[in-house]
């Protein structure tokens, strides 16, 4: 099997950015624990193959935005983003190591995050930066949900459990999504 090279997610984790991504705040999204108890269970086809691609865009994403941004929580949330998504990229390559799934995971991130990544290389300045902590916003609320539901239900028992491990790590990074986005008035 090709390795696959997945990283994890961020960390300016203040309690009060945890408590965030805890409770119900309209102003910038479902909670995680709503998007999680609503979470339907993807295949194991389904989740290996999202969750490569996704890793790997966070990962090129805070990159990018390292090169684009002197926002210093800006900064902060994205080499979160690199570490942890970094780490959890060696544990899904573990895992993927030991499910015996047989499923090969497609090279590069898939046409949309391809448009996505080029369309944030594109922008500068405050655009870059809100359209950045929306992206990571939107993202890792698919992330909760798709990492939630093969938590709850996944086929396949080891990457159930990495998906289990990883969950907590990502619902955190929501929360600092939550933190950092444009206060509505």
């Amino acid at each position: 099997m090709k390795a696959v090279t997945l990283a994890c997610v961020i960390s300016l984790a203040l309690s009060a950015t945890v408590v965030s991504a805890q409770t119900n705040n309209p102003a910038v999204g479902p909670s995680a624990k709503e998007i999680a108890a609503s979470a339907t269970v993807p295949s194991t086809k389904a989740f290996v193959e999202t969750a490569a691609a996704a890793n790997q865009f966070e990962i090129a994403l805070s990159e990018l935005a390292l090169t684009k941004t002197k926002n210093k929580a800006i900064v902060a949330f994205a080499n979160r983003m690199i570490k942890d998504h970094t780490q959890i990229g060696k544990d899904f390559v573990a895992a993927m190591n030991k499910a015996n799934t047989g499923i090969s995971i497609p090279p590069g991130l898939g046409d949309d995050l391809d448009k996505t990544m080029a369309r944030l290389k594109s922008e500068d300045g405050t655009t870059f930066e809100q359209d950045y902590i929306a992206v990571q916003t939107k993202g890792h609320q698919d992330a909760v949900g798709l990492f939630a539901g093969y938590a709850k239900g996944g086929d396949n028992a080891v990457m159930q459990a990495f998906a289990k491990k990883a969950l907590p790590t990502i619902e955190m990074h929501l929360g600092m999504c939550y933190a950092l986005a444009p206060k509505k008035k």
